[in-house]
């Protein structure tokens, strides 16, 4: 039966290209990204900006970064099992493949709308393979971001 967890992040002052969620498989198991979402926190108003936004799937051994933290994914489900694959959140060295990285889906926002994006065609990914949330530039003045990702986790 498949599990849902939500990986977030809160919060975090961004001022370069970073990784805001990756995610990478582990054994037994099989992942589904099915949504993302990323917005502004700050009480001020950010300089008005567009964000670069890119989503990648690791088909082979995938490295994660570093620099940032390791959320532990909370269950939508309180009475589900902890989560088997491994999470980052925020890496400022980012996330790398020994094969070659795919884009996926997705898309550039305005700072003051955000993205919350569901995939139509989740990306499927499972051991030592992975997927990446990044930003791919840096921002103008001080913009604080918070988001996530929704994932499914399926197998023994």
């Amino acid at each position: 039966m498949p599990r849902t967890y939500i990986v977030p992040f809160e919060n975090v002052l961004v001022s370069a290209a970073q990784d805001l969620v990756s995610l990478k498989g582990s054994s037994g198991k099989t992942c589904k990204l099915k949504r993302i979402w990323v917005g502004g926190t700050d009480t001020t108003l950010q300089t008005a900006q567009g964000l670069r936004i890119r989503c990648r799937y690791f088909p082979a051994t995938m490295t994660l970064g570093s620099g940032g933290t390791v959320p532990t994914p909370t269950p939508v489900d309180p009475g589900d099992a902890a989560a088997s694959f491994t999470a980052h959140a925020n890496d400022t060295s980012q996330a790398t493949t020994s094969g070659t990285a795919v884009n996926l889906p997705c898309t550039g926002v305005h700072n003051y709308g955000g993205l919350d994006f569901t995939f139509p065609n989740p990306p499927v990914f499972g051991l030592n393979e992975g997927v990446s949330f990044e930003l791919l530039s840096t921002v103008s003045g001080t913009v604080h971001l918070s988001g996530g990702a929704e994932v499914e986790e399926t197998g023994s």
